[in-house]
């Protein structure tokens, strides 16, 4: 999720390190954030294939297996929330170790229990990856060479997504969903080795942004109820791709190879907006991810054959790590402050948090008509809100001349 325009969205934050005696730009830094990164990442990237996993290796139903994935992805976004509130107040370097310990103990708990105590072990696990997504996410927006360090994020975290959701069938026959966390467990506690190249703090600063216009207080609100709206139909559908396609009558491996593909697109369109970010307008950028995206998911309704289904999930997967950075980079354009990017990214897990435990209130053994239709509708909502702090900020662009902090910034 992360771009040229990712990129801008974090330099529109104006996020800067505080004095370390970590050089953030060196190679051994910039190595360190992209594996926290993927560290974070481990589970919900791979999210599709593991829900399928616990109901083919837990015996749970499809509602309860989707609502196990909600309760991880609570934790993700009430850790993210928490950051984004005090992330300034605290030592980086102490949030992280602490990140990563939770994540050692929610998934060495999953290995070795089942029923209430697993799925409170996988709330715990949720918590730090949360931690662990948000430090090193701002990390990676600290260093100089922003857009190319988002990219290699980007590269690494969808290619470990792509070949351990192909493999994650015949993974979990090898070794269980207790050899899979008890995994997790470990590469998490090999990860303390990144600490010392944490920085230790930052603060927001005035942005350096000629695009930046102020937005009234409540359209800020409308365009995070945007981003909320977008993130919550992205967190539906990736909580129930798996289930989907063996709803439609497809094999296993038949499905894990059409999310392997997927995940590979996926790099694509994060590559894409790098490379494109300059050359596109934003905001036609904006309306044509988030509308093609729902027409994408609008092929998985029914039973879609294979041939649909993989076109639906890589429509999917690549519009999301398209249009994703878009939509973060506007969002900061709204404001001068350097507030919005720490309120959207919490926005973002908290959609993608929420999303599969409202998807589980739908499933009800007879197919995934309301879950996808639910989530085509926050697809148009996020559209529709989106465009009224989009269109005011047009308009301010047009009459009103950047601060001149910010040109003097800028130049």
């Amino acid at each position: 999720m992360s771009d040229q325009s990712n990129s801008d969205a974090i330099r529109a934050g104006a996020i800067r390190s505080a004095p370390s005696p970590a050089d953030v730009n060196g190679w051994p830094a910039v190595a360190s954030a992209i594996l926290l990164g993927t560290i974070g990442v481990l589970s919900f990237i791979i999210q599709p294939g593991l829900v399928q996993g616990y109901v083919t290796h837990l015996g749970l139903g499809e509602a309860a297996a989707v609502d196990l994935a909600g309760i991880e992805m609570l934790g993700v976004a009430l850790a993210t929330i928490a950051l984004a509130m005090f992330g300034g107040r605290v030592d980086w370097r102490h949030v992280v170790l602490a990140g990563l310990g939770l994540a050692v103990v929610g998934n060495a708990g999953s290995a070795a229990t089942q029923g209430a105590l697993f799925a409170l072990f996988r709330f715990v696990s949720g918590l730090g990856e949360g931690t662990i997504i948000s430090i090193s996410f701002t990390f990676v927006g600290v260093t100089r060479r922003t857009e190319r360090n988002v990219a290699l994020y980007l590269v690494l975290l969808l290619t470990y997504g792509a070949f351990t959701l192909w493999q994650l069938p015949a993974i979990l026959d090898a070794i269980g969903l207790p050899g899979l966390f008890a995994a997790f467990a470990a590469l998490s506690a090999l990860a303390v080795v990144t600490v010392p190249l944490v920085p230790r703090a930052y603060h927001a600063q005035e942005m350096a942004n000629p695009e930046a216009r102020q937005l009234s207080r409540v359209l800020l609100a409308v365009a995070l109820a945007g981003v909320l709206a977008y993130n919550l139909a992205q967190g539906i559908a990736w909580a129930v791709l798996f289930l989907v396609g063996i709803g439609a009558g497809l094999g296993e491996q038949q499905v894990a190879d059409s999310l392997f593909l997927s995940q590979v697109v996926a790099i694509a369109g994060a590559l894409a907006s790098v490379f494109l970010a300059a050359r596109l307008n934003r905001n036609a950028a904006i309306a044509f991810g988030i509308l093609v995206g729902a027409a994408s998911i609008a092929l998985l309704e029914g039973a879609p054959s294979a041939a649909f289904f993989t076109v639906g999930v890589c429509g999917f997967n690549f519009l999301w790590n398209f249009v994703l950075p878009f939509i973060l980079g506007r969002i900061c354009d709204f404001d001068t402050s350097g507030r919005m990017m720490s309120l959207a990214i919490a926005m973002q897990m908290t959609g993608l948090g929420g999303g599969p435990l409202l998807a589980a209130r739908l499933i009800d053994g007879n197919g995934y008509g309301p879950v996808l239709t639910l989530c085509i509708g926050l697809f148009i909502a996020s559209f529709l809100l989106l465009q009224l702090p989009m269109r005011r900020h047009g308009a301010l662009l047009a009459s009103t001349p950047a601060p001149a902090a910010v040109l003097s910034n800028a130049i």
